[in-house]
């Protein structure tokens, strides 16, 4: 039978190398993990509405992928968690964040317009820019788990 002392070693052993499994999956346990991941699967999508031709269902992908910009602006970058940013410098970064968010919007906003209008060269630079804005935003605010 085992005594109390190794039981416990035994358990703190366990927690120990079981923590950074929880670690990892906390980071992706976030309501703005999963609206990032429902607009990567709007993203690919609405590339092949683009290049079908298809606007009403382009529309409706950019229409979706607004939505979840919305809703991401009022969440917190797991990052700043894991920082344990507070304060002057969490407002800064916040307000950064949702100045993004904002500006990753408004392109899709002309994007919409582009489609609508079949204007092949503005939407050709505004996917550019998209691309341009989803690197950019990953780089600053996103942690890798």
């Amino acid at each position: 039978m085992l005594n109390c002392k190794t039981v416990l070693a035994i358990s703190m052993l366990t927690a120990s190398i079981s923590f950074p499994v929880f670690a990892h999956n906390d980071c992706n346990a976030t309501k703005l993990h999963d609206y990032m991941d429902e607009m990567k699967t709007d993203l690919k999508s609405l590339s092949f509405e683009i290049r079908s031709g298809n606007t009403e269902n382009a529309i409706t992908r950019i229409d979706s992928i607004q939505k979840y910009l919305s809703l991401s602006r009022d969440e917190m970058p797991y990052l700043f968690k894991h920082k344990e940013l507070a304060g002057d410098e969490l407002d800064k970064r916040s307000a950064d964040y949702q100045s993004a968010i904002d500006k990753t919007s408004d392109v899709f906003e002309q994007l919409k317009v582009a489609v609508n209008n079949n204007d092949q060269a503005t939407i050709k630079s505004l996917t550019k820019e998209v691309g341009k804005l989803r690197k950019l935003g990953h780089r600053t605010f996103q942690y890798e788990c």
